[in-house]
Order: C-alpha cells, then sequence, then structure tokens
C-alpha cells in the first residue's frame, strides 16, 4: 500500500513538472510570438486591406472671357485582377478586337501575381462600355478623369501646359499651379478578401475627394487659336525653324496671346511645349534699337528733330560698321535715323549718350531679368555688366547685336511705350484667379510721358514710310520697329557646314507693333520667326505682314473699334495710353526719361 502511495506520489511530481514546462514553453511562445511576430504567420490570418485613390475633379482653365481652355471630363480606364481571370489567352484575345491592341501585349497584364493591374487607362467611355459588354470575369471598367482642351491638344499647349496620366500638371499653369488646380484625393478602405473581392458586411471608410479650383487666365481662347495658326502657316511657308507670336494689352500687360511652334526633326512645323515666348533666348536686332534711341533722348544728348551727322561707315576697334543700303556722309534727324533704320545712326546716337547711361536705360526697361510672369525656365537674357564691355560693346547693343533677350522681354520693352512711359508687370492669371500670392511688382515709370510720345511718332513713321509698311492695319494706327538680326555661329555670324564651307548666316525676323485707335494704343503684338530660308527672310516682309494678320483678327475678336475718321489709306494716331494710377518710379540708375526708335533692318 505504501509503495503504491509513493509511485503515485512520484507519477504526480512528474505529470506536474511536464505540465509546468508545457505551460512554460507556451507562454514563452506567446511572448516571442507577440514581441517578434513571424510575418509569413501574419500574412496567412490577417484580413486583407484594400485602399482605392479616388481623384479628384481637377479644376478647369479657362480663358478671359469664360470659355473653356483645358477641362477634366470622365474616361474610361480598363483594370484586371489576374487572380479571377480563369483563360487569360481568350481574355486578351476578345479585348485585343475592342481596344485594338495585340493580344500578345494585352497577355503580361493578364496573368501573374497581384491583384490589380491596369490595361489602358482614359479611352473613351464608348469603347469602356464595348469592353463592360464582353463580361470577362476578372476585368472591370472604371472611370477617371481625362485633360480635354476644346480648340485641340495643341492650342496653348507651352502657357497652360499639360498633365500627366494621373492629372499631376507637368508644365505651364498645370504645374505651376497644380496644388490649387488638383484638389485632394479621396479614398476608400475597405476589407477584401484573398482573391481582392470586396467581404459584404465589411470594414469600409470612404473619404471624399476636394474638388479642385478653377483658374482663369488672361488668354482669349479664340486670338489664341488664331494666332497659332496664322503662325503655322509662316513659320512653315518661310522654312523656318521655330517662330513665337505674342498679343498683349499694353496699359494691363494681360497677355491675349502666347504662341509657340517649331519644326520638328521630322521636319514637320507643330506647337511645342517648350514656352520659346521665355525661354528662347537670342539678339534682336533692330527691333532693339528704341532702346538706344530712349537712352540719347532721355539724357539729352541728343533732340528729337535736331539733326546729327551720319558719317557713310564707321570704323571701331577694327571693325567696320555701315548702313544697308550704304549712304554718302549725311546729316540725319533721329526721326530720320530711326526710321531708316539706320546702324551708323544708332551707333552715334549710342555714342553721344556714354555707356554707363546705355546700360541703364537697358536694364530699366528689364532686360537680363525675368518678367513678372517668372515661368519655371524663364530666361534673364544676357545683358553683360559694364565692367565686361570692350570697344565694341556700346555699338554693337545699340544696334541690337552682343546681348541676348526673350521674346516676352521685348514685348514688354513695346507695352512700356504704348504705355506712356510706365512699364506694366506682363499677366497671365486674370484678377482674383488662383490661390492668393504675394503682391507682384508694381508698374514703374521708365520714360517720361513726352519721350513715350516722340517714341511713338518715330516708331509711326516706320510703318508710314520706312521698313514696317506691311504692319499696317485697315482703321487703325500702327507704330511698330522691324529687325533682320544675325544670330551667333560657327565661326562669329557666318555658319559653316560639316566640310567647314561657308553657308550662310542664321537670321531671326522680328516686328514689334502698337496698334492704336482713339482711345490709344489698343493692342501690342510681336511676332519673331527664327531661322528663315529663302528670299523672304527680313522682319519687314516676313513679320510684319503675319503682325497685320495677328493685329486685325485680334481687334475683331476683342471688339476694339477702328479709328473714327480714318478712311482708306488715312492712319491719325491716338495720343498714348493714360498713366496707371499707381506707379513706382524707378530708381534713379536704372531709371530713364525718354523715348524715341524707328524702323528698317538690322545687320551687324
Amino acid at each position: 500500500m505504501t509503495g503504491r502511495q509513493l509511485v503515485g506520489r512520484g507519477r504526480v511530481v512528474a505529470v506536474l513538472v511536464i505540465l509546468l514546462l508545457a505551460l512554460g514553453a507556451l507562454v514563452y511562445r506567446i511572448v516571442d510570438v507577440q514581441a517578434t511576430p513571424d510575418q509569413r504567420i501574419l500574412t496567412d490570418v490577417a484580413i486583407p486591406i484594400g485602399e482605392i485613390t479616388v481623384p479628384a475633379p481637377r479644376g478647369t482653365v479657362i480663358d478671359r472671357n469664360g470659355r473653356t481652355i483645358a477641362l477634366s471630363l470622365p474616361a474610361a480606364t480598363v483594370v484586371a485582377n489576374p487572380r479571377v481571370i480563369e483563360n487569360p489567352h481568350g481574355a486578351a484575345s476578345a479585348l485585343s478586337e475592342v481596344l485594338g491592341i495585340e493580344a500578345s501585349e494585352l497577355l503580361d497584364k493578364l496573368q501573374g501575381e497581384g491583384a490589380f493591374r491596369y490595361i489602358v487607362r482614359q479611352i473613351d467611355p464608348e469603347v469602356g462600355e464595348k469592353v463592360n459588354d464582353l463580361r470577362i470575369d476578372g476585368i472591370k471598367v472604371i472611370s477617371e478623369p481625362r485633360r480635354e482642351h476644346p480648340n485641340g491638344d495643341c492650342s496653348a499647349l507651352a502657357a497652360v501646359g499639360r498633365v500627366n496620366i494621373d492629372h499631376v500638371g507637368m508644365s505651364g499653369i498645370e504645374e505651376t499651379y497644380d496644388e490649387h488646380l488638383a484638389g485632394t484625393p479621396g479614398r476608400v478602405v475597405k476589407e477584401v478578401g484573398v482573391d481582392g473581392t470586396t467581404i459584404p458586411g465589411g470594414l469600409q471608410d470612404v473619404t471624399e475627394p476636394t474638388v479642385g479650383q478653377d483658374i482663369a487666365v488672361t488668354l482669349d481662347r479664340n486670338v489664341q487659336f488664331q494666332a497659332e495658326s496664322m503662325l503655322f502657316d509662316v513659320v512653315a511657308s518661310a522654312g523656318a525653324s521655330s517662330g513665337v507670336a505674342l498679343v498683349s494689352l499694353p496699359a494691363t500687360g494681360e497677355i491675349i496671346a502666347m504662341a509657340n511652334v517649331a519644326r520638328g526633326s521630322d521636319g514637320i512645323v507643330n506647337c511645342t511645349r517648350q514656352n520659346l515666348a521665355a525661354t528662347w533666348t537670342y539678339e534682336p536686332g533692330s527691333v532693339f534699337k528704341p532702346v538706344t534711341a530712349a537712352a540719347a533722348l532721355s539724357s539729352g544728348a541728343v533732340l528729337e528733330h535736331v539733326e546729327i551727322e551720319v558719317p557713310s561707315y564707321l570704323t571701331i576697334w577694327e571693325h567696320r560698321f555701315e548702313d544697308t543700303p550704304t549712304h554718302p556722309d549725311v546729316e540725319w534727324t533721329p526721326t530720320e535715323i530711326v526710321t531708316r533704320s539706320s546702324n551708323i545712326g544708332t551707333i552715334k546716337m549710342a555714342q553721344m549718350t556714354g555707356e554707363e547711361r546705355l546700360y541703364q536705360t537697358i536694364r530699366a526697361f528689364g532686360f537680363g531679368s525675368r518678367t513678372a510672369l517668372d515661368f519655371k525656365g524663364e530666361s534673364k537674357g544676357i545683358v553683360p555688366p559694364l565692367s565686361r564691355w570692350n570697344g565694341l560693346s556700346l555699338p554693337n547693343m545699340a544696334i541690337g547685336q552682343g546681348l541676348a533677350v526673350t521674346p516676352l522681354q521685348m514685348l514688354q520693352v513695346y507695352n512700356t511705350i504704348a504705355n506712356d512711359g510706365v512699364r506694366v508687370p506682363l499677366r497671365l492669371i486674370g484678377d482674383g484667379s488662383g490661390p492668393p500670392t504675394a503682391e507682384g511688382p508694381a508698374p514703374v515709370r521708365i520714360l517720361s510721358s513726352d519721350m513715350a510720345s516722340s517714341l511713338m511718332r518715330m516708331l509711326e513713321s516706320v510703318v508710314l514710310s520706312g521698313t514696317g509698311q506691311q504692319a499696317v492695319v485697315e482703321g487703325f494706327s500702327v507704330a511698330g520697329k522691324t529687325g533682320t538680326a544675325w544670330q551667333p555661329c560657327d565661326i562669329g555670324y557666318e555658319c559653316v557646314n560639316e566640310r567647314n564651307e561657308l553657308i550662310g548666316r542664321h537670321h531671326t525676323a522680328t516686328f514689334a507693333g502698337i496698334v492704336s485707335n482713339d482711345d490709344g494704343p489698343a493692342l501690342v503684338v510681336l511676332v519673331v520667326i527664327d531661322r528663315p530660308k529663302g528670299d523672304v527672310i527680313s522682319g519687314g516682309r516676313l513679320a510684319a505682314p503675319a503682325v497685320s494678320d495677328i493685329a486685325e483678327y485680334s481687334l475683331r475678336q476683342l471688339r476694339i473699334p477702328a479709328v473714327f475718321d480714318a478712311g482708306l489709306g488715312d492712319r491719325r494716331r491716338a495720343e498714348p495710353a493714360t498713366v496707371p494710377t499707381t506707379t513706382t518710379e524707378a530708381p534713379p540708375d536704372s531709371s530713364v526719361t525718354a523715348g524715341a526708335a524707328g524702323a528698317g533692318e538690322t545687320r551687324t
């Protein structure tokens, strides 16, 4: 009896020890799993959570009259769940007929791991309906926004910009104001099964998207389209490499049209994503001469109607400057110099003015600085500081060579002259549109009213009797300046081929025109054509007619009335525009108070 009791106690002890060890092992395992969980176990037992991002409807870009330039409309996106598709080859074949995509290309997206694949995104809703009609398990059609452009994908491409497939702004206004236009995406979080399907009655959390805000630009959609069409024709017919056309309201600085076209590697002229108006720098040539005239007049070195000696040629630093056509020694007024676009006369005015005054005037007009538009990638141009000037700097810059400008900077100059000498910041965003921003630069008086009027008279003479006569717009007064500039090439201004043989020069043709009616200057139109080929390469014969055509359409579209008493061939000049109520005087070391410039072609 006693032996059996002893044996029983031993067994009990053994069992207790075993139980304690098992309990200890269990506790250890629980602690181990909690502290360092096995990811394989978690994957097997976890409830899958699916999250879908809901794109926010993107704001619309509208023009100055509320007409749509860019908007988002529903489009169809085809997606697949490869885990559910039983016959990938059959599905690929059926989808291929509807989508017009090779079955072999679709097959890779219809099989393999994962529960979500994009097949094709943002297609026409009608095609999406045809996909739905196939009723293929594992294939769904969802709605996604697609950016549309009523005037065509090319219209305002560089200025307004474009978005990527995910509706994120990639260029232009779409990029600059992306947060304003994009809004905030929503999301849907829900429990899903291993096959990706929603679990009925499972967790589901929905956050609604915040709709993006609209943005109004100063562009006129119709003027923009027409300016692009006319620029296409000019660049194509001239065999040119690229072109820019700008239309603005000088009193407000608003950009009405900003057209950019370029010839591609295939030789076809088309729109370009690159905003050449802001990023392209070139030597302007004679269209720059009003800046030199402004410096000369404002310094008192010359007077509008007082003749100065203009020799037949000038030799400076062993470089010979002359006019085309050549002439004997003469005496011309600044107005005649500008009207004839005399290189010699312009250089003489610059010499009488001096380097410092010329440099100050150049900077005061905005050269060497970005415009108020401050586009991404916008160039400041190139204006060498006075410390780097040599003996040829003054004569070269006086006639628009030896420095680099952008088309927007040249537009700003003619806006300033038209606006009674006040430089108003350029604008592309309408009043009250877009996100709150720091207050932009204030208008700055660059020229006195008298000097601006002098410049207007000189520039009118260019169109009436100089090289800008093809810029005439019936019923309106036109003032302007031509430029046919040489651009730096392989050897100075000479271009060579692969055999080092001279093949000519790289020309840029420009015309900047100020169009006025009884109320004063109404529009400024600038056209720049780069590297034209053939016989017609000058600003007067190539760019001036384009300015006339674009201005004529713009005036009609904007409903700007003609001069009241202007009959056929009669041009009556209106006085310059009224000075804005709020202006800031330019500092003494960068301001001028004059104006004068004219017409003709520049060759240095």
